[in-house]
């Protein structure tokens, strides 16, 4: 929580802000939901980006025998991985990669 007023950082404790004495107003349920919009919408736009950045290096790592073996490793893992829910799809996957880039070509 902020001041509205200095922006000195308070914490949900406080009545009143610690630097200017602005009475401090706790958020209304609006300005939550708000917060957290703008918050799933900043984590949506990182991984938009990172979804990006992964499919650069994976169409520049599928040029090389390697990168063929690890792709194919991590689809076979994240197959197993929505099979067999234990493993779970996205470890499935990182395990598949890793098999396919320790194994010997």
């Amino acid at each position: 929580m902020t001041c509205p007023q200095c922006r000195c950082d308070a914490t949900q404790a406080d009545k009143f802000c610690r630097e200017c004495g602005t009475r401090l107003i706790a958020p209304t349920a609006a300005e939550k939901r708000r917060a957290a919009l703008q918050q799933a919408g900043a984590i949506a736009r990182e991984g938009g980006r990172a979804a990006v950045q992964g499919a650069r290096l994976a169409k520049k790592g599928l040029g090389t025998q390697r990168g063929r073996s690890v792709a194919a490793c991590a689809a076979i893992g994240a197959a197993a991985g929505t099979v067999v829910p234990v493993i779970g799809t996205g470890f499935g996957a990182v395990v598949g990669a890793a098999a396919g880039f320790f194994r010997k070509l």
